[in-house]
């Protein structure tokens, strides 16, 4: 593996947010997905998110993407491209949520162009990682619209 200054990465990950069109920033009225790829991330009987689909990594983080200005097909493209087959499962959906429903926890959104440009991290949860990042992880899902995958939406 090659080892880069922070620096070195910094420029870079400005470098990806330009080609790619999206900001280094993410605001507050930017729409994020958080694609499903596990049956316990959801409720099938009433549609809606569960609390697990947004609960930390063990490094600390929660994976994210910014679908801003684009078309369904595109945004399900990325998940099954960048999530559901890098982890060898399929995609079962995504939960949208907009930024400012996150940042309000005190939650950041980081930018972070690996895998893609448009993915980012969900930091700053919480150093206890019980009651209280499982009640902002609930806020969350609650605030969270879940759109079932659908094959056929991948050509849209």
């Amino acid at each position: 593996m090659i080892r880069c200054p922070k620096s070195l990465l910094k420029i870079l990950k400005v470098c990806m947010h330009r080609l790619s069109n999206v900001s280094s920033v993410v605001s507050g009225s930017e729409s994020l997905s958080r694609y499903i790829i596990d049956k316990n991330y959801y409720r099938s009987s009433d549609k809606t998110v569960k609390h697990n689909a947004f609960m930390p990594a063990k490094n600390g983080t929660t994976s994210i993407y910014r679908i801003g200005d684009l078309a369904e097909g595109k945004i399900w493209r990325i998940g099954v491209q960048y999530v559901a087959k890098k982890r060898g499962k399929p995609l079962l959906g995504r939960a949208d949520i907009l930024a400012s429903k996150i940042t309000k926890y005190g939650l950041k959104i980081e930018p972070d162009i690996c895998p893609h440009p448009r993915h980012a991290n969900i930091i700053d949860w919480p150093d206890e990682e019980g009651s209280k990042r499982r009640s902002i992880a609930q806020e969350l899902a609650a605030a969270a619209q879940l759109r079932l995958y659908q094959p056929s939406d991948v050509s849209t």
